[in-house]
Parts: C-alpha cells; structure tokens; sequence
C-alpha cells in the first residue's frame, strides 16, 4: 500500500492516547478505527462517532491538499443505530464538495458486522501552509493507557454523571456540578488530547459537548439517547496545559424528545466548541440498570 499524506507528519497525540488509528479505505477514502472495550462505556455512541469522523474526515480532506493546515469548521452527527459493546468500530470519509477555501467531507460509521450506526458531515477551513515536521506513520499507535474504574454503588436510579464513568476515568474528568441552568465539568490535563498543534482534538471537543448536554437533559427518570449533534467550532481550546472546562445547557424537554447545548470553553474563558443536541426519551427509571 502507498503511503498516504499523514504518514510523514508525527502522530497525533490525542489519537495515539485513544488508540485510534488511520488507514486508507478500500474505495479511495480515509477510514480511522478503534476497538471497543469497557473504558469506552460512558463515551456516548454520538460521541464515539463525532471522535471517529472527526479525524477521519480531516484525514479526507488532507489528501487533497497535503501542505496545507486543516482547521474544522463544522461537524454534524446523525446516529442511526447502535454498535456493539466490544468490536472494532470504523469511520469511512471522503471529501464531496468545495467552496472556496472549505471543503465538504462525508463519512459512515460501521460496526465489526459492516452496519452502519451513524453518518457524519463535516466542513473544513483550508489554512496556509502545513509547518513540516519530521514522524511516522500515525495508524500504528502505541497502546491507549489503562486507567482502573471502580463504579460507587447507587442505591436509587440518578441523573447520569459523565464524569463517573469509566471513559470519564480514562480522560480524568473532573468537577462535575449540576445547578439551574445545567451541568459543567472539567478535562483537568488536556495535554494528552491534544491535536499536533497542542489544542484539544476538535473531535474529543464534540464528545466532551455532547456528554455535557446529553447530561443537562437526564433527569434521572428517562434515558436521552442522542439523535443528532451539530458542532460548531469557533476557536481552538489551548494551545497548553491549562484545563478545559465543559458545560451543558438545558433548553427543552418534552414528552418524547429534548433539546440541549454543550459548549467547551477555551482557558481565556471564550466559547470554542458549540454543540447543538436532540435527543429522544426511550426508557422508564426501571429500565436504567
């Protein structure tokens, strides 16, 4: 197989933590992976994708101008189904259109069994020219830290809490604060998340968003599964170690279904991730166990 663009670039380090690699797809594209296991419970399948097509669309993007900066601009997420618990997950991309200096990418979301449970559209800025570094190949990355979880028993069903679960332990959430207007927490060491320009993966941001909306919504009786969640990126968390603070906006909850909004705040304390979410009510208190 032929080298592609971003195996002369060093890995991206956000990836490399997650284990998430990058290959080429069978059609032409850009496909990134990962294999599930249980430090993945509590990432959200909306978010597990937004992380996937994230990179995977940049990826895409990238094969058509490989000296160039890549910045998203956009990511949309519409969730269709449910993956498994274990198994390896992958994110097929290809670019589709252009505009200017930003270019349209498309990207399905597949389970070990080729089902696709999620699709994704992203738009991204082509910036000025790539700084070239000397790397390796970045599908090849070492294996993702193991971080031990031990769940605190509950006694009496709850709003779910992002931070108590185990990928919340894996990342090292923490603070995490329910008040009148919604839900925040915070990535206290953003640094081994970062993308290569040392600011927080732009799809990590979507994930980290959606589970502070997805949370500003629960309240304890229902379950909110997302349906879609709209990203919009405004300006890069970092570059640096100092933490990211996530919060969730409750904004509608009805019958069946509820609006909400994460936002994840870049350390001068401006909005750098917006994610808008709907999510739909499908199960009782006694269904939550």
């Amino acid at each position: 197989m032929a080298l592609q663009w971003w195996t002369s670039l060093p890995p991206v380090p956000a990836l490399s933590e997650l284990g998430i690699r990058t290959s080429s797809a069978a059609d032409g594209g850009v496909e990134t992976s990962l294999d599930l296991d249980t430090q993945w419970e509590g990432a959200g399948v909306a978010g597990l994708a937004a992380l996937l097509c994230d990179a995977a669309t940049g990826a895409a993007v990238g094969t058509l101008e490989p000296e160039r900066a890549l910045a998203t601009a956009m990511l949309a997420i519409q969730v269709t189904g449910h993956p498994r618990t274990t198994g390896r997950v992958r994110a097929v991309a290809s670019p589709t259109a252009r505009r200017g200096d930003y270019v349209l990418a498309t990207a399905s979301v597949l389970d070990d069994d080729g089902t696709e449970f999620a699709q994704a559209t992203s738009w991204w800025a082509i910036r000025g020219p790539r700084t070239p570094r000397p790397g390796g190949p970045v599908d090849t990355p070492p294996p993702a830290r193991k971080v031990s979880f031990i769940p605190a028993p509950v006694d009496i069903p709850a709003p779910v809490d992002p931070i108590s679960t185990p990928f919340g332990y894996r990342l090292g959430l923490t603070g995490f604060r329910r008040d009148n207007d919604g839900t925040s927490f915070e990535l206290t060491d953003p640094t081994p998340f970062h993308n290569r320009t040392s600011t927080l993966h732009g799809g990590l941001g979507a994930l980290l968003a959606g589970l502070a909306a997805t949370a500003a919504v629960d309240d304890g009786m229902r379950t909110p599964e997302v349906l879609s969640l709209t990203c919009h990126y405004l300006r890069a968390a970092g570059p640096g170690a100092d933490p990211v603070r996530v919060r969730g906006y409750h904004v509608r909850s009805g019958r069946t279904s509820g609006v909400a909004r994460g936002e994840v705040t870049a350390p001068d304390g401006r909005p750098a991730v917006m994610a808008d979410v709907t999510v739909a009510f499908t199960s009782s208190v006694c269904d939550r166990g």
